[in-house]
């Protein structure tokens, strides 16, 4: 327990520090005008990218950074000026599509942009070196999901990120979507609380973690203890996922069962409690691409935009405890069996194998 608490411990002095002053004067003094647009830097365009998918295309709006099309109106005021790739193949290509510059080293970028964006989970386990530059030079980043592998390595991403006072945004789409606010508005209809439900359409869960964080996001993070088992990281038959929250005073402890499904939405999600049941879901698809952009990508690339304005998107120990809560699930995977462990019991250099690209689903 000693070593878990000091490496826990940097939350209440360097992060929370870097949490607090992130909109102070270092950087309201370099903060960006609005008249100009914020030049982005891109890290991961190869397999398993966003930015390839769909996020160049809403970033830039009418260029075409993906085959599937673009927004095709201007959205936002940020323009993709640079990009790097440990495949220079793949970032000759992606600079060749928008008309950019792809850089020889992974920091050659430093100097020349206002914000960064990691975009390939592929990247996660090299994150916390690629990243440490940028973050402790004062860059906004956007750290691809889910963060880190381990807890060591997420706690050297949030020490860099204090040094350099950084705003930072760590999430996945599905915690920007209106139905987090909506469901958390509707959570009074319902009295105490008996039980959340959630099931999500997705080939890829548990390894992807759209779910996993929604449901913090719209539940809390005081979570006491995670179970999870499946049958496939990330091509699951079956897979189901438990977390349990001590309540208080007001609110019993209560359950969220989480489960992996091919639900014809994005997500459906139960509460139920004495006095009522609230429900929300998401479309899986909409009638154009153009739409999805819309709807299901943009709320967090805008969200992405107030992150590189200097506008920090949560607390650092919000991050570190999202992912401690993923990394523990995978823990009652990999070593438990599937039962239940404590948040808080996972030692810092216990690292989740990442997935294997060649039995993964692409994008």
């Amino acid at each position: 327990m000693s070593q878990l608490s000091s490496r826990r411990s940097f939350l209440a002095g360097g992060v929370a520090a870097g949490a607090a002053s992130v909109l102070g004067a270092t950087h309201a003094e370099a903060q960006p005008s609005a008249d100009r647009k914020l030049k982005i830097g891109v890290i991961g365009v190869g397999k398993w990218s966003f930015m390839t998918y769909c996020w160049s295309d809403i970033i830039e709006g009418l260029k075409q950074g993906s085959p599937r099309g673009n927004l095709g109106t201007p959205l936002l005021n940020m323009e993709i000026t640079h990009v790097w790739d440990p495949d220079a193949t793949a970032a000759q290509k992606f600079a060749a599509q928008l008309d950019i510059t792809a850089v020889n080293k992974f920091d050659d970028m430093l100097g020349s942009i206002d914000g960064l964006i990691f975009a390939a989970m592929l990247d996660v386990p090299y994150m916390k070196t690629l990243a440490k530059p940028y973050l402790e030079a004062g860059v906004p980043t956007y750290l691809s999901r889910p963060f880190a592998y381990s807890l060591r390595d997420i706690d050297d991403i949030l020490e860099s990120a204090a040094k350099g006072n950084t705003p930072i945004i760590a999430t996945a789409k599905f915690e920007h979507y209106r139905e987090v606010s909506a469901l958390r508005n509707k959570l009074k209809n319902v009295g105490t609380i008996k039980m959340v439900q959630a099931a999500a359409h997705t080939t890829d869960f548990p390894m992807h973690f759209h779910i996993q964080f929604m449901m913090l996001k719209i539940l809390g993070y005081d979570v006491e203890r995670v179970s999870l088992f499946y049958d496939h990281e990330t091509r699951a038959n079956y897979v189901h996922e438990t977390y349990l929250y001590p309540g208080n005073e007001e609110q019993p402890p209560f359950v969220c069962t989480i489960d992996g499904s091919r639900i014809p939405d994005s997500f459906h999600i139960r509460a139920v409690g004495d006095r009522g049941i609230e429900t929300v879901s998401m479309p899986r698809g909409y009638d154009t691409w153009q739409e999805d952009l819309l709807y299901r990508y943009a709320p967090q690339v805008i969200d992405m935009q107030r992150t590189f304005y200097g506008e920090n998107y949560e607390p650092y120990d919000i991050v570190r405890k999202k992912t401690e809560i993923y990394l523990t699930a995978f823990y009652s995977a990999l070593e438990r069996g599937g039962a239940p462990v404590d948040v808080g019991t996972v030692p810092a250099d216990w690292r989740v194998t990442t997935p294997n690209i060649d039995t993964s689903p692409t994008f």
